[in-house]
């Protein structure tokens, strides 16, 4: 870091941390936190859970006790951590309206982090009256006055855009994998998914592509409270398993897929592709991200059985786009997205400092 650069102080806001979790998001907010640090910048995580719990992994936090709904009424809580933070930086959902809150009591820039966004699939997620409630609080918390929004990927923005609720200052922040930690093994035995089971991510649409190819194995690794209800109908090809904490038992299934299966209906990034490629994966997939394999539509069962089964049946054209997919997922790099997260914060304190 230039010497005429101080350190920064950021004040990092989610309703869960590690060790507690659901999903990517959390990963997110990890690494983020992480990779400033290493950079030398000072982060606090203020989340909810167990308050005796400060620090993970070398990183300080401070847990609230109460559940993350409730972190929405804790913006006073937020405004005494952040008092001597030069930046907030909140990530969806329920940390966000709480920090804008403290972020213009204190006069401190506030950064909305969008780590989810769903829009018209909350509909087929929670309903159609529970669906309507939740898209109206995502546009309502996604339009709240921060700094500036970042997003994850050009298509989390554009669905903004569609929504409503995009403004010219907002930026896509791509984030990184960590590279060290994928591999590819010898034997590569099976068409893998593995996500929070649930309508978003596609389970549906994966059961139905293994009962139509009941000659290829397929392993499911998930997690959810739809668990249980989806293995008892998934067909004798499927190894359904929950996903146990820690990663090596998830690298371990990336590692021994062939083909990554992912019919997702909406993403703001999807980490687990680019994870899924850089372990050696082909992949079938409705994602926009950039990939080798079958592109499909998330509702496009004909076509992703169809993309499967070629993929299968042609191993040396599998193994190819696998190593090309490997090659692609360089791209995703903490230590980019940390320096261009610092930039970030800095444009947004000199922008303040001239009066902007």
């Amino acid at each position: 870091m230039p010497a005429t650069r101080r350190p920064l102080k950021v004040l990092m806001a989610n309703e869960l941390f590690p060790p507690d979790f659901r999903g990517g998001g959390e990963y997110i907010v990890t690494e983020a936190a992480r990779h400033l640090q290493a950079i030398g910048h000072a982060v606090t995580i203020v989340t909810t859970g167990d308050p005796a719990v400060t620090q993970y992994e070398g990183m300080r936090t401070v847990r609230l006790p109460v559940s993350r709904y409730r972190m929405n009424l804790a913006w006073r809580a937020i405004a005494a951590l952040a008092r001597d933070a030069d930046v907030i930086h909140a990530f969806t959902y329920h940390a966000l309206y709480p920090s804008v809150r403290a972020g213009r009591a204190l006069g401190k820039p506030v950064v909305g982090g969008v780590l989810g966004l769903f829009g018209d699939v909350w509909l087929e997620m929670r309903g159609p009256v529970g669906g309507r409630l939740w898209r109206r609080m995502e546009r309502w918390m996604l339009g709240l006055p921060f700094d500036v929004k970042l997003h994850l990927s050009d298509f989390s923005r554009e669905l903004a855009a569609r929504m409503g609720v995009d403004r010219p200052h907002d930026r896509v922040l791509v984030p990184g994998i960590s590279h060290g930690q994928y591999y590819a093994a010898e034997s590569r035995d099976c068409v893998l998914f593995t996500g929070k089971i649930d309508v978003r991510k596609g389970i549906g649409l994966v059961l139905e592509v293994a009962r139509r190819l009941p000659d290829v194995p397929f392993r499911v690794v998930g997690w959810g409270g739809q668990f249980d209800a989806v293995a008892a109908t998934a067909p004798p090809n499927v190894r359904m398993e929950r996903r146990p904490e820690g990663r090596h038992h998830y690298l371990e299934a990336l590692a021994r897929a062939r083909i990554f299966l992912f019919p997702t209906k909406v993403e703001t990034f999807g980490l687990v592709l680019p994870e899924a490629m850089a372990s050696g994966c082909a992949v079938v997939s409705s994602s926009p991200l950039p990939f080798e394999g079958g592109h499909v539509a998330a509702d496009d069962v004909d076509g992703a059985a169809a993309a499967v089964r070629a993929l299968w049946d042609d191993p040396v054209r599998c193994a190819r786009e696998g190593a090309a997919n490997q090659a692609i997922a360089r791209r995703y790099d903490w230590a980019r997205y940390a320096g261009e997260l610092e930039q970030v914060y800095r444009g947004l304190l000199e922008a303040r400092a001239r009066g902007g």
